[in-house]
């Protein structure tokens, strides 16, 4: 079951659209906002060729980035980079308010779009301070009033409010650099050291929030921000390169090295095996043996 899952997965992320900005923006001043909400969302996978930034204003909901699940909250902000897939839904049917600001990069002077490019180059998910929520949220009702009434010079409103936006993104963004650097680094790093010691019964990311002691979503943007990836693909990576450790240098059998790094289906196994080596894991024992190495 859980290998039909996965592939099902994998072939809605291939079959996935990408959104084109001037199908829903104009081509001089290219940006959109919108509120989502519990009746008004796409709950299928999708990407774009725009930015995206949204906000959570009230109740609770679920977003999906790139196969990865998180469950948002009021304070959360999230952003999209262009291409990245994903899709968000509600949580048991309960009510959320979400604001949807896409934009181009285009829509921002050249000296800005550095900024754009260093707060908006990779998904992030931020819950932010009472006080940021607050300055957060006047700015985005001002970007939509702006955008409503179309008043004089209305373009150069909505460009200052969403470079104070971006300001702020990045601000948060190199607090929680500091924070990385200091305690947390150390604790994400003996996550790891715990993942590598243990791959027959591999942590869940809330298990591993846990022992840092923050919530699964904070974590998650911590580990990637500490290794460069995230967790459930570092998870896979190091299970995938212990694998084929085992089946080069040790006399278990195929099945035995799928339990040995916490494999329970041998779909999957194989399936995602083939991926990083390119055969399959019999074919890699095969070919090391005949090669007499």
């Amino acid at each position: 079951m859980s290998h039909k899952k996965d592939f099902r997965e994998v072939i809605a992320l291939m079959n996935a659209p990408v959104f084109q900005y001037k199908d829903f923006m104009q081509e001089d001043f290219p940006i959109k906002f919108e509120i989502r909400t519990e009746t008004n969302y796409n709950p299928f996978s999708h990407g774009h060729e725009f930015l995206q930034i949204c906000y959570v204003l009230t109740g609770v909901c679920r977003h999906v980035v790139e196969g990865q699940q998180m469950d948002l909250q009021r304070g959360d902000l999230f952003s999209i980079p262009t291409s990245t897939m994903h899709c968000f839904m509600p949580i048991d049917k309960q009510a959320f308010e979400l604001v949807q600001l896409d934009f181009m990069p285009s829509l921002l002077e050249e000296n800005i779009k550095e900024l754009s490019k260093i707060s908006l180059s990779c998904p992030l998910l931020i819950n932010l301070s009472p006080r940021s929520q607050i300055v957060i949220e006047r700015l985005v009702e001002e970007i939509k009033s702006e955008l409503d009434i179309k008043d004089a010079y209305h373009q150069y409103a909505v460009r200052a409010d969403l470079l104070k936006i971006l300001v702020m993104i990045t601000r948060e963004v190199r607090g929680w650099a500091q924070q990385a650097g200091s305690g947390y680094e150390q604790a994400i790093r003996e996550v790891i050291h715990h993942m590598e010691q243990h791959l027959d019964k591999p942590l869940t990311l809330k298990e591993a929030a846990a022992r840092v002691s923050v919530s699964p979503n904070y974590f998650s943007s911590l580990f990637k921000m500490v290794t460069g990836v995230t967790f459930s693909g570092f998870l896979s990576e190091l299970r995938l390169r212990k694998a084929g450790e085992l089946l080069l240098q040790s006399d278990l059998s195929v099945g035995e090295v799928m339990e040995a790094v916490g494999y329970l289906h041998t779909g999957h196994f194989f399936k995602t095996f083939k991926i990083k080596y390119g055969v399959t894991p019999y074919a890699y024992k095969r070919n090391h043996i005949n090669s007499g190495k």
